[in-house]
């Protein structure tokens, strides 16, 4: 595996007459609107052609899907949603079906997990839904809200947001970017 770490996320995209655009979706130099911008213009029907890396080193490395993709935050790969079908087997089966349907990638494209719920016959309903958040805890938490004595150096929690098929996206779980696994981050979204 490259020791590189992931300095960019980029999206590539063909309109009909083979012009092409591109996205870099995470730590652009380039406004992302003006990119997107760049990417309505192309020639309906226009199709994504490939998510690839960039790492610091500058190695171009080429994902085995096209789909958006998140940096982790030790930047040693990315996190990956998959909405229903756009990651399929030859035979159209979604190998990251819901309620496990994302998964981390390191650095050199190989696939190092598929995220899963730590109680996953409780979340069978649930599914992986949103943008991923960090959050930092600076202090221990007591009850009822009060602030304890301050951690340091501060946690760092990444995760994402999971919903079910009948609500929209509603609790916060940490991912351990390690194993793939999600623990109940023991807080909601506010509607």
């Amino acid at each position: 595996m490259n020791s590189s770490l992931v300095h960019q996320v980029s999206l590539l995209w063909e309109g009909s007459d083979g012009t092409r655009a591109s996205v870099i979706s995470q730590r652009s130099p380039v406004d992302a609107i003006q990119s997107w911008k760049d990417v309505d213009r192309l020639m309906p029907p226009k199709r994504q052609l490939e998510t690839a890396l960039l790492l610091d080193d500058n190695t171009y490395v080429p994902l085995p899907f096209c789909d958006l993709a998140w940096i982790l935050p030790d930047r040693t790969g990315v996190l990956v949603i998959f909405k229903p079908g756009s990651y399929t087997r030859s035979d159209g089966s979604d190998v990251f079906a819901c309620p496990n349907n994302a998964a981390i990638f390191n650095a050199d494209a190989s696939l190092r997990c598929q995220v899963r719920f730590s109680d996953a016959p409780e979340r069978s309903a649930s599914y992986v839904v949103g943008l991923p958040f960090t959050r930092t805890k600076t202090h221990k938490e007591l009850p009822i809200g009060r602030r304890g004595e301050p951690i340091d150096p501060p946690i760092v929690q990444f995760g994402v947001l999971i919903g079910t098929k009948e609500h929209p996206p509603e609790s916060f779980f940490v991912l351990n970017t390690e194993t793939g696994e999600l623990t109940d981050g023991l807080f909601r979204v506010p509607y």
